[in-house]
């Protein structure tokens, strides 16, 4: 099945038979007399997809697309806690369903069956539900109530492999998503909030491959187990870039690859700054000189040999990393996944699980009509395709009509959201032709 039809069959089967099942765990409809579980949740879905702050009128509008004429007071009735409960539910279902793109991104991404990208992003709840999410409390990125979304991100195909709902205190080397990934052949990049020596091993044993920063003040030895104090004494005569095999931890030993390279002045500073601040915000005494210092180099280590990637490849794809980050930033900046609105704690969750539902679908039409194409913007893409909402309302009955949708989205897109001119390539161009980043940071 190609990309098209499948995010056709997928949003369909959500949106319907899905949204029926869970139905008969939540029970959000007690009798039916206009609305569906099914047209109840393309409502809200397609809804707050179409408008993000989305009014009661704007839903009785798209209920009409979908087939259910009500007044608007008939919206504003649904916003009870079985509903927020009943979103959730289909929420964590539809997470299962998985939707990539037929297009092939780059022969770089084609070494290896599946690139998993990892992070999390955090929204702050209602304190009401700290019992069930807490959060660190505090001033800094705080809330008594966090949800945090610890998520894998397939970059080959643009795929969601795993979606987690956790509680925003949790560390991120705990999700269970840190252990589960157990495909040989396959390669995990992830930041140094994942770094864990054992989980490296693990992926060692079951023949995963991994690249990540090392973390400042990680112990590191010459394979013979002679101590290195300091980053120089790593260099030789070969040139200005390390490439050679260490052991990695005081107790773990791991042996793996380190790579590494001076970064440009002005990204050292950049980072120096970002430590400074981040360091003042917490209300944390002022980085170690050491650590300063640390800030001068790109410093990887991996389990990849060298004749599968080139210094240059790891640092472009540690860079694709950012892919994920984008993804994140569009569901908070466009989608306002984070934005808290509405009159009581009911409406803010039936806001927000409707928000995160849409944002999914949203993701799934990426991958049908633009992840992968260098020419395009996923950001305007985004935008795009919100314009087109209330048009897959309309279609949802006919999966021959909801193919057909997509594919001009699609053709739309190629033309309109066009990436703006840049000075420097995008990370899809950098996979295609890596030796045109210039350096690595």
């Amino acid at each position: 099945m190609t990309v098209i039809p499948k995010a056709a069959h997928s949003l369909q089967a959500v949106l319907g038979p899905l949204a029926e099942d869970v139905d008969r765990e939540v029970h959000v409809v007690k009798r039916r007399r206009k609305f569906s579980p099914a047209t109840l949740a393309q409502t809200f879905v397609l809804g707050f997809l179409a408008k993000p702050d989305a009014s009661d009128e704007d839903l009785a509008r798209i209920a009409a697309r979908c087939g259910v004429a009500v007044t608007t007071q008939a919206v504003e009735q649904r916003f009870t806690d079985d509903m927020a409960a009943f979103l959730e539910a289909l929420f964590r279902r539809a997470i299962r369903e998985r939707v990539e793109t037929d297009r092939r991104l780059a022969p770089l991404i084609e070494r290896f069956p599946a690139v998993f990208l990892q992070d999390a992003t955090a929204v702050t709840l209602p304190a009401e539900l700290a019992a069930r999410f807490p959060g660190c409390g505090g001033s800094y990125g705080g809330g008594q109530a966090v949800i945090k979304l610890q998520t894998r991100l397939d970059l080959k195909g643009g795929a969601l492999d795993a979606v987690s709902l956790e509680a925003g205190r949790d560390c991120d080397q705990r999700t269970p998503l840190q252990s589960d990934l157990a495909t040989p052949g396959a390669l995990r990049i992830a930041d140094l909030g994942y770094f864990d020596t054992k989980v490296f091993q693990q992926f060692n044993g079951n023949g995963v491959y991994w690249i990540s920063r090392l973390a400042f003040g990680t112990e590191v030895f010459t394979p013979d187990g002679v101590p290195i104090t300091r980053i120089e004494e790593l260099f030789g005569p070969s040139g200005p870039i390390v490439d050679r095999e260490i052991l990695v931890g005081k107790t773990a030993k791991l042996a793996c690859r380190i790579v590494i390279w001076r970064v440009p002045p002005e990204v050292a500073n950049r980072r120096r700054q970002k430590l400074i601040a981040t360091a003042r915000d917490k209300g944390n005494p002022p980085p170690s000189p050491a650590r300063l210092a640390w800030c001068d180099w790109a410093i990887f280590v991996t389990n990849v040999p060298e004749e599968k990637l080139s210094p240059e490849e790891i640092g472009v794809l540690y860079r694709a990393r950012w892919q994920i980050e984008l993804m994140f930033k569009r569901w908070k900046s466009q989608g306002r996944i984070a934005e808290m609105t509405g009159s009581t704690v009911t409406r803010r969750l039936v806001r927000f699980w409707s928000r995160l539902l849409a944002m999914l679908v949203q993701h799934w039409l990426l991958q049908a009509s633009a992840w992968g194409d260098c020419r395009c913007s996923l950001h305007k893409a985004s935008e795009a395709i919100r314009d087109h909402a209330t048009h897959l309302a309309s279609a949802l009955g006919s999966l021959e009509r909801l193919v057909a949708e997509i594919a001009l989205i699609r053709s739309i897109l190629e033309k309109t959201a066009r990436r703006d001119k840049r000075k420097q390539p995008g990370t899809f161009e950098l996979l295609n032709e890596p030796e045109k980043l210039g350096y690595f940071s």
